[in-house]
């Protein structure tokens, strides 16, 4: 579970970074350093640091700054001063927390910082005005830290592979978000607020402990993606196929009896799979 995790974590920042970044990319210092201002995209991952180089310093027109699979436990406060970055990539590291330096950026939007050994977030977090991503998977918090819900401008939220019991209702504060990826923990409900924010689109809660799955759900005009593969369910409420947006469902690897399986095959061939259909590897075969 947990290399599946990192894999999808992996893929995440993979997708984000090739959307914005299409050139200017540098992957050592020294090379970035013969034309500075050209620099965009920064990328000294598996460098063995354990200090970030100052010489950072030289990039006015750095926005994407990868420095993952390092020794950092820290970061210095002159990285305050790089308010270009947008994205900054801390996954695999050794920060107990975020840095001070990270809440002072004032242009970021994107924040990775999966797999360390972080005990708690600051309430700094909200400083982060123009936030829209944030990554915390392979956490150990068993619920979401009560400072992510003050970000008003965060669209999603992503927590793979922890530990998290339940989603709580002030999650219904981000009006902004839209996308939420709570795959591999051990969550038994959807809460409403969750539903009910007016922009969500994309629900993932693959491989958690859920029975069923909140009506409200369908209330979630705009939603286009679900992701209930490997929980308890007996059952999918029948409006989930009759979302005017619905693109993907992914609900295998649950407890479904042959007749209900009978039931979504008929759904879907009546439908004729155009306004739902399945992945590859979770298509309606795997319902079981």
């Amino acid at each position: 579970m947990r290399k599946i995790a990192i894999l999808l974590s992996f893929v995440i920042v993979v997708l984000c970074n090739s959307i914005f970044a299409q050139e200017g990319i540098y992957y050592s210092i020294s090379e970035a350093l013969k034309n500075p201002s050209a620099v965009i995209q920064l990328n000294i991952s598996q460098k063995g640091y354990t200090q970030l180089p100052d010489t950072l310093l030289a990039f006015p027109n750095l926005k994407f700054l990868d420095i993952s699979d390092n020794n950092f436990s820290d970061l210095p406060p002159w990285l305050s001063e790089m308010n270009s970055i947008e994205s900054i990539n801390l996954n695999r590291n050794n920060f107990k927390s975020i840095p001070q330096s990270v809440f002072l950026l004032n242009n970021l939007r994107y924040l990775y910082i999966n797999d360390n050994c972080l005990e708690s977030i600051s309430p700094n977090l909200a400083m982060l005005t123009q936030l829209e991503y944030l990554d915390v998977s392979n956490s150990v918090f068993t619920e979401i830290p009560k400072p992510i819900f003050k970000i008003n401008s965060l669209r999603q939220l992503i927590f793979i592979d922890s530990r998290l019991t339940e989603v709580p209702p002030e999650i219904g504060q981000l009006r902004e978000l839209e996308k939420v990826i709570f795959t591999i923990n051990s969550i038994k409900h959807i809460p409403d607020e969750l539903l009910l924010l007016p922009k969500m689109r994309y629900v993932a809660f693959g491989n958690n402990l859920l029975e069923e799955i909140n009506p409200l759900i369908c209330k979630a005009k705009n939603m286009n993606y679900v992701a209930f593969i490997g929980n308890h369910l007996k059952v999918l409420p029948d409006c989930l196929f009759d979302l005017p947006k619905i693109q993907y469902i992914n609900a295998g690897d649950n407890r479904y009896s042959k007749e209900t399986i009978a039931k979504y095959k008929a759904i879907c061939a009546k439908l004729g799979l155009t306004s739902v259909t399945f992945d590859p590897e979770l298509s309606i075969e795997k319902f079981h």
